[in-house]
């Protein structure tokens, strides 16, 4: 190519190039002013906590009995179960035997981000009765059940805004506000 159309050509090359830069640093620059307006709301270095029922990690269709309701957070980088391990005493009998202690090693539930193929509420009768919680990941389906209707409102908000900023690539924009 030569001639003025080659000239065009790359000016318009020169231009969409600006317009997108431009672009992104506006967007760095939304998703920073937003992130830290709502700063003050979150619970950090969680942008979500609280708690919801879950089957145990090793049986996800368990019986409705075996499910618990445990503590979850939501980060940058996944929605995770909270485990809390309870740690025996190590005591001395009268004739000097010492107990053993045991470290138990539980695991828990954890989903990252970039695994998540969608979020949505769900009904199901195999599930316990309550606001239900489908995360469809790379992996399989994850259900769980939120305290309420109003709270499982509150995670898909919260997964959906995570995820959204991931696949924008502005993970480390995130990262950066709440970490700081």
């Amino acid at each position: 190519m030569s001639g003025p159309f080659a000239i065009w050509s790359c000016y318009m090359y020169i231009v969409l190039s600006l317009e997108l830069a431009c672009f992104i640093f506006l967007l760095c620059v939304v998703y920073s002013s937003a992130l830290k307006l709502v700063r003050s709301m979150l619970h950090l270095p969680h942008l979500k906590e609280g708690n919801m029922t879950a089957p145990p990690v090793e049986n996800a269709i368990a019986l409705h009995r075996d499910w618990k309701r445990t503590e979850f957070f939501l980060n940058h980088e996944a929605l995770q179960q909270v485990i809390k391990v309870e740690q025996k005493q190590v005591s001395r009998s009268l004739s000097g035997t010492i107990a053993e202690v045991t470290n138990e090693e539980n695991s828990a539930i954890r989903v990252e981000i970039p695994d998540i193929v969608s979020v949505s509420s769900c009904a199901d009768l195999t599930l316990p009765p309550g606001a239900g919680l489908c995360i469809d990941t790379t992996h399989g389906p994850i259900f769980l059940i939120a305290n309420s209707w109003e709270s499982l409102n509150g995670w898909l908000d919260a997964i959906r805004l995570v995820y959204t900023i991931y696949a924008r690539g502005k993970t480390d924009v995130l990262a950066s506000i709440i970490t700081s």
